[in-house]
This record gives structure tokens, C-alpha cells and sequence, in this order.
């Protein structure tokens, strides 16, 4: 589609997927055929960065782009009002919390804190 507006980097990689797979959810984001092409090749992608930019180069435009780096800078912005850690988890256990956290429409702290806090 449009020439990239935008990198994505390895500190907004997880921002950047959470948004794609969000936007994804809606059929008609980038009109209904589009979309579910755009799904069934995001879904097949690797966990990497570069493959990652090819899928945004390929199907986001510069409304897209724009509109996703503003997220990813939203949600930087929220990341730093909050102290955080990193932890590592099982891909099982990052599955579980992705679910909740896609089914009650927060962040994946915010499953934890909701449900074992």
C-alpha cells in the first residue's frame, strides 16, 4: 500500500501487534475481503520485527500508520505513568492472559490485577 511512515522497534513490537490484532477484529477495517486477507497473513507471521514491518508495509496505508504509531505512543505514555516490570512467561501462560485481557478489553496487567489481585 503506502510507503512506510513509521518503524516499528523491538520496545513497541508487543504495542504494535496488540493494536494490529485489535484493528484485525473488525471486518470492515480495511474493507471486509482486505481484512480477512490482512488476518489470515498477519496470523501466519513470525515473531520477529522485520516480519512484522513487512505485514504493516504491505497492508496499512499512511491513515494506518499514522493512526497506529499514535497508539503505540499512547501507550507508552500510560506504560510510564505506572511502575512496571518485566517478567517472562510460557507462551501457554502469555495465551491465557492474552484471551482475558482480548475478552475483557484491558491490558494483560490488568487481567492479573483484576483476577488475582
Amino acid at each position: 500500500m503506502a510507503r512506510r511512515k513509521y518503524r516499528i522497534t523491538a520496545a513497541d513490537h508487543w504495542f504494535a501487534r496488540r493494536w494490529i490484532k485489535g484493528k484485525l477484529a473488525h471486518p470492515l477495517w480495511l474493507g471486509e475481503q482486505q481484512t480477512w486477507q490482512a488476518q489470515q497473513n498477519f496470523e501466519q507471521l513470525g515473531e520477529d520485527i522485520e516480519s512484522l514491518n513487512g505485514w504493516c508495509e504491505t497492508w496499512l496505508g499512511s491513515r494506518e500508520w499514522t493512526q497506529m504509531k499514535n497508539a503505540i505512543r499512547a501507550a507508552r505514555m500510560r506504560a510510564r505513568e505506572h511502575e512496571t516490570k518485566s517478567v517472562t512467561l510460557s507462551r501457554n501462560a502469555w495465551a491465557i492472559l492474552d484471551y482475558w485481557a482480548e475478552k475483557e478489553g484491558c491490558t494483560l496487567s490488568e487481567v492479573i490485577e483484576r483476577r488475582l489481585g
